[in-house]
């Protein structure tokens, strides 16, 4: 009796071990991602269009075979670009719908509020958009960083380009008071200060969604700049770029990296001309470079009846990093685990679905995939290359050594 009693135990221990070894997230022939964006409130033009392109770019793996013989399957939730309804998502994601890894296609002022729990869980948390610098600094195993690039370098670029571009002396600083812009804000004077000693003539703030930027142009038209660097979000730059227009100010405006985009030459139609800024991405929708326009006749066969402005850069943030992550995916092999995940990651050098998206790369050291900006300017109602190089070098990864 006691023997067939051990046997018993034996075969059910047979039975439970390989399923409570089951990575989550993982079937044979499935494996199940999670992402977050906003696709209410303010910032939805972010979210919606991550979502969308990261949905495209799953289809065409799908279509293709999947993964190592599996499909992958997306569940989405709304973090409406707030940090509570993010951390909210990503926990429903991770404790409900059990996911193998989460993506993040929203802004910084939602994803700061999931770092602390991702780092926590462990689960692989990929950041396609958000360029906050808690998502790579200090350094965690399971976080990455796509398509954006950190604040940082951000702070550099512009920094080096207000001064030696535009060969500003004076220079005024817009910035919104939520997480990107108030860090793109605070990156930018610190390098202007350390890499030319030279301080912002004024700096104003203000608040996501406001309608009036009189205040602040008033206090920026009284320092008399040179140029004027804002960073918010294109419907605010719209609005400050006609307002500045009426009050006399003739400055030259240059734009966070969010806003090089085809939507801000919509918005802001003629006004535009002339602005300067920094573009992730090597393309613009709406370029007639080959590549690019065969991208977009996918894009538009998926959605026929989106909007205008769209597909718009985070379209295609999203759409190359989820092709990142499944590649990632396949370089871990059949027997996918987080861990697998995440060595295969740190393998990649210079990946990119094609030549719609820079190349990402990543070490063991850091994870930072992108270091690569384009600069541009709006000529004839259209973002166009400026010829500019930076010749300093970054001090980014100096500190993962």
């Amino acid at each position: 009796m006691k023997r067939l009693l051990l046997a018993a135990v034996a075969a059910l221990l047979a039975v439970a071990l390989p399923v409570a070894a089951q990575q989550q997230g993982v079937t044979s022939d499935t494996v199940t991602i999670g992402a977050h964006g906003p696709i209410t409130g303010p910032a939805a033009y972010i979210g919606l269009a991550g979502r969308d392109g990261m949905l495209l770019a799953i289809k065409e793996i799908n279509a293709a075979g999947g993964v190592n013989g599996r499909k992958i399957v997306a569940v989405f939730e709304d973090d409406g670009h707030a940090p509570t309804k993010a951390l909210a998502a990503v926990k429903k994601l991770v404790e409900q719908d059990k996911v193998f890894a989460v993506m993040s296609v929203g802004g910084s002022n939602a994803t700061v509020g999931a770092v602390d729990y991702m780092k926590e869980k462990g689960v692989p948390y990929y950041v396609s958009i958000a360029s906050a610098p808690q998502v790579t600094w200090p350094h965690a195993r399971n976080l990455f960083r796509g398509g954006t690039t950190e604040t940082a370098r951000y702070g550099e670029l512009y920094a080096e380009f207000l001064a030696t571009h535009y060969k500003a002396k004076r220079i005024a600083i817009m910035s919104g008071r939520e997480e990107y812009p108030r860090n793109e804000g605070d990156a930018t004077v610190d390098k202007l200060k350390n890499w030319f000693q030279m301080a912002p003539a004024v700096r104003v703030e203000f608040n996501i969604g406001d309608k009036d930027f009189t205040p602040q142009l008033v206090e920026v038209q009284k320092a008399n700049p040179d140029v004027i660097a804002f960073f918010g979000n294109p419907a605010e730059a719209a609005i400050a770029m006609r307002q500045a227009k009426e009050l006399g100010l003739k400055q030259s405006f240059f734009v966070g990296s969010n806003m090089v985009d085809p939507g801000l030459v919509m918005v802001a139609k003629s006004t535009a001309e002339g602005v300067m800024g920094f573009s992730l991405i090597p393309y613009l929708p709406g370029s007639k470079a080959p590549d690019m326009v065969k991208w977009e006749a996918a894009w538009k066969k998926e959605y026929p009846n989106a909007p205008a402005g769209r597909p718009n850069n985070f379209d295609l943030l999203a759409y190359g990093d989820t092709y990142v992550l499944a590649e990632g995916i396949k370089r871990a092999g059949p027997s996918l685990t987080t861990d697998g995940l995440i060595r295969a990651l740190e393998g990649i050098q210079n990946y990119r679905v094609g030549p719609v998206a820079t190349p990402r790369t990543f070490s063991t050291k850091h994870h930072i995939g992108n270091l690569a900006l384009v600069p541009m300017v709006v000529k004839d109602g259209q973002w166009e290359p400026v010829q500019w190089s930076s010749t300093r070098q970054s001090d980014i990864l100096n500190r993962y050594q």
